[in-house]
């Protein structure tokens, strides 16, 4: 059966320029998060949110938390929840049912099959990698056919779960349903998450490492702490403030979306996406840059690298020429100027947040402290969308020295862009 991409949505809905894009990309449905029902008493209690305008052809699902389950769940039940859901919709129905169900009870299984039959409606659980070890989740996400896991991504963000059962390959989670004939969707959660929390979609990365230091010890992918006082994500910072964020670029989803193509058993049905971001944050992937991933581009920058030459002096630029964007390091992301013979002179780093001189010998580089250097190295610890960084000038043994020019930008998901040209 072919995979789908279902993209759940956040409080703005969609828009309908944006939802004809996501439908050429080859999105298959939307999910709309409505309330949570409450199933621990004799009669369940549903609370539903307001549903958030959605425009546009996508066929749209709906999901709801359960955040209480009773031990004897029986049609009964089923009927009445599915009355209430009835009664919110005034009638439409939705693509699916989607239930978020942290707590596992023996009739489990039978209520999502009745809700199904008496619904006419596919109900498909979320479940997590640890619910999967146990025979009640195994025999929940056998009688519903299909079931959500959140699989990568930001945890502690939108869905739960997502980093349970910590470093072990994607298979070995997910082994107890491989003979199930269970068809999995796995989720990436695209929400990116900071400590402190912000209080709106967060800024783009690259404002914030001109002003700070970076640090990989974080409770998350990295600190930043500030080394002056700034405004960055609609709060003030003062000097010494740290900020730990976690976030997903598209070199990152990427990678999940190949782990999980690679992946024989249990059945992949398809991804879900969550969630598409606001139209006004830039921390981690932002929605434009959403959309031009789904659309076939990316997932890493695409740079041009100008080298202008004066006598003996040499100056370079780097351009990042769309919305795709390097990994955050302090050593990964350079462009190196070399020469064969000779020793160079450079002091200014530009607009490059760092220079380290050494040399260069083919493909290795070594800094010391020698007085003379074949080499010089302008680093940038992020290279943002559409960003350009221009170094200092760089001093030559002669005007007809052979220079080299090399670069390496490094990805999220550990590779790297490279290239080389000589003048």
């Amino acid at each position: 059966m072919p995979r789908r991409l279902v993209v759940w949505l956040g409080a703005e809905g969609l828009d309908a320029e944006t939802a004809e894009r996501m439908r050429a990309a080859g999105v298959d449905e939307v999910v709309v998060r409505r309330g949570s029902m409450n199933l621990a008493g004799r009669a369940p209690v549903l609370r539903f949110n307001p549903m958030p305008p959605v425009e546009g052809a996508i066929p749209v699902g709906i999901a709801l938390d359960v955040q209480g389950v009773r031990e004897d769940l029986d049609r009964a039940a089923a009927e009445a929840v599915w009355r209430a859901i009835d009664a919110e919709l005034d009638g439409s129905v939705p693509a699916e049912l989607i239930l978020d169900v942290p707590r596992l009870t023996e009739s489990l299984d039978e209520f999502v099959t009745s809700l199904t039959e008496v619904s006419g409606v596919s109900v498909v659980p979320l479940l997590s990698f640890e619910q999967i070890q146990r025979e009640g989740g195994i025999r929940t996400a056998t009688g519903a056919r299909t079931c959500v896991l959140p699989a990568f991504g930001t945890d502690g963000a939108d869905l739960r779960g997502v980093r349970e059962l910590g470093p072990l390959p994607l298979w070995k989670k997910l082994e107890p349903l491989a003979g199930s004939g269970v068809r999995i969707r796995l989720a990436v959660v695209l929400t990116p998450r900071t400590e402190p929390a912000l209080e709106g979609p967060g800024d783009d990365l690259d404002p914030l490492t001109g002003v700070t230091t970076v640090s990989t010890t974080s409770t998350l992918d990295r600190t930043f702490t500030f080394e002056t006082a700034t405004n960055w994500s609609g709060r003030s910072w003062k000097k010494s403030d740290s900020v730990a964020v976690r976030w997903v670029d598209a070199a990152r989803l990427n990678a999940a979306l190949t782990e999980m193509h690679r992946l024989v058993l249990p059945e992949v049905a398809g991804w879900d996406l969550v969630a598409l971001p606001p139209e006004d944050q830039s921390l981690g992937l932002g929605r434009e840059t959403l959309l031009r991933y789904l659309e076939g581009e990316g997932p890493a920058p695409i740079v041009e690298v100008d080298v202008r030459r004066d006598g003996r002096s040499v100056r370079v630029s780097l351009t990042n020429t769309g919305p795709f964007v390097t990994a955050v390091s302090n050593h990964g992301n350079w462009v190196q100027v070399s020469v064969d013979k000779g020793w160079i002179q450079a002091r200014d780093r530009g607009s490059f947040d760092g220079l380290r001189l050494g040399n260069a010998r083919g493909h290795d580089w070594s800094e010391g402290d020698q007085d003379r250097f074949n080499g010089v190295r302008f680093s940038e610890v992020y290279l943002g969308p559409d960003e350009e960084v221009s170094s200092g000038s760089v001093r030559l043994p002669s005007s007809s020295s052979k220079v080299t020019v090399s670069w390496n930008l490094t990805l999220s998901d550990g590779s790297a862009v490279t290239g080389e040209v000589i003048r």
